[in-house]
């Protein structure tokens, strides 16, 4: 990667949010821009009229990639497919593809914490964050990735004292050749397979939060996780693990380990270098459910307190946390019905996840598009609850049959209480019918939304909002 792109010929593909940030850092630079994008002009609006005011030239309509393989330097949206042919070609003649995060991995002179996960990626991130904040006032802590501010737009004016929090998506860190030298990797369960080739593609996608580090970097690992624990041996430097089980004597003998875990209520850091293990928090100071959000915790605590947080800040943190929009968010109680907008659940383990969380009868909302996933073990979780469901998206017909399958395996009479909708507010309305005094009603589809809405975002307020109107 060129010290700078000062006149030289740059592509960056696609129109998000984060490359609209990196096309106007890169002009600023001044690199000689073209900007590649599905959309038309008239669909572009004023980020057309904005960046071609700056000299930058255009590729667009259904042909766009077509002359992508003259270029050098090309910068490729996160949620795109890596192995389109027009990309294969460029790659082939030597082109140097990279992404916006991969940038602002070599050039933020701060000091960064990266997390990535199959699932809890945005909530540790913000924990963390807050942890640091709560404990450093006088640092300035920034918080972005995969959430927040598109970093890249200000990285030159991050200070070598600055904390940085990258919550960071296997499609940014695909292409990464840098690693963070702190990070947490929180899980790894399928997903995304829509998009990258294979489940080893995505795997090895999140390994690259460790790959590159040196001996000196540190990266904690979720123990209670087959996936991520058996990656230990990989990784170049330090390795810190969290559990929710109090960890084997001999992990504990190990002098500079440095592990969190749950003991009882609760949560325990071993500093390592032969310093006594001590209680940072209590699972009574979580307001948000769940353990998993406990796991995640543990981790934000790991990581905090390895780039200066201290427990004192993290406790403060943990009990102000009141959880992030989306995630098994309570929006209402009515007629003893109490209702959870849990959109984000776009998988079926983050499915599983709520209901490991809530206690009692539940009736689930699940469905939307396909991502490739399987959902036999949701189906076992949801014949094991005994939930009910009212099925909606194109996945309707792959979930019930799973969930049929599961529960004629497991012997049991009769057949699951399943009901198919048309849409969300049929989905609502016969959901309320199906629960009464004491049972909750979930979203929580194991789906991504894209055969009906355009983001998670948009599916879970149009929830909230049918709920709220009842």
């Amino acid at each position: 990667m060129p010290e700078t792109y000062k006149n030289l010929q740059v592509a960056v593909v696609g129109m998000g949010r984060s490359n609209q940030a990196l096309c106007r850092y890169l002009l600023r630079e001044g690199a000689l821009l073209t900007c590649f994008d599905r959309k038309t002009r008239g669909q572009l609006g004023d980020i057309y009229e904005e960046f071609s005011e700056q000299g930058a030239r255009w590729s667009l309509g259904p042909d766009y990639l077509a002359c992508l393989p003259g270029y050098e330097h090309i910068f490729l949206t996160p949620g795109m497919k890596k192995h389109d042919p027009q990309i294969t070609e460029a790659r082939r003649k030597g082109a140097l593809i990279s992404t916006e995060i991969d940038l602002f991995l070599r050039r933020c002179k701060g000091v960064v914490g990266g997390i990535t996960g199959s699932a809890g990626k945005t909530t540790t991130s913000t924990l963390a964050g807050l942890m640091l904040r709560e404990s450093m006032p006088g640092t300035q802590v920034f918080v972005g990735g995969n959430i927040g501010p598109v970093l890249i737009d200000k990285v030159d004016e991050i200070p070598e004292n600055a904390l940085v929090i990258l919550e960071l998506s296997s499609f940014q860190l695909q292409l990464c050749r840098r690693s963070p030298h702190y990070a947490l990797l929180l899980n790894i369960r399928p997903n995304h397979l829509d998009i990258h080739k294979d489940f080893e593609e995505y795997v090895e996608s999140k390994k690259n939060i460790f790959r590159f580090q040196s001996k000196e970097d540190w990266v904690f690992l979720n123990y209670d996780e087959e996936a991520t624990r058996v990656v230990a041996p990989e990784c170049p430097g330090n390795v810190g693990f969290f559990s929710l089980c109090r960890p084997k004597a001999g992990m504990l003998k190990q002098k500079q380990r440095r592990l969190a875990w749950l003991d009882g209520d609760g949560l325990v850091y071993n500093p390592g270098n032969g310093e006594e293990p001590y209680v940072v928090a209590r699972r009574q100071d979580f307001s948000i459910p769940g353990n998993h959000n406990i796991s995640n915790a543990l981790g934000a605590i790991l990581l905090s307190l390895q780039l200066g947080a201290n427990p004192c800040g993290i406790k403060k943190a943990i009990t102000s946390f009141h959880g992030i929009e989306h995630r098994i968010e309570y929006v209402r109680e009515i007629h003893g019905v109490k209702f959870y907008n849990d959109s984000i659940a776009t998988s079926p383990d983050r499915a599983i996840a709520l209901i490991d969380s809530i206690e009692g009868p539940l009736v689930l909302i699940l469905g939307g598009y396909d991502k490739g996933l399987p959902f036999d073990e949701l189906a076992g979780k949801f014949v094991e609850r005994r939930c009910k469901a009212v099925l909606i998206g194109v996945c309707a017909g792959k979930i019930r049959e799973s969930i049929e399958n599961a529960w004629a395996t497991a012997g049991l009479p009769g057949e699951p209480d399943i009901i198919d909708a048309a849409g969300l507010e049929e989905a609502v309305n016969v959901a309320r019918t199906m629960a009464g005094p004491g049972v909750s009603v979930a979203l929580s589809p194991a789906c991504a939304s894209y055969d009906m809405f355009s983001s998670f975002e948009e599916r879970g307020r149009l929830f909230k909002q049918i709920v709220k109107a009842l």
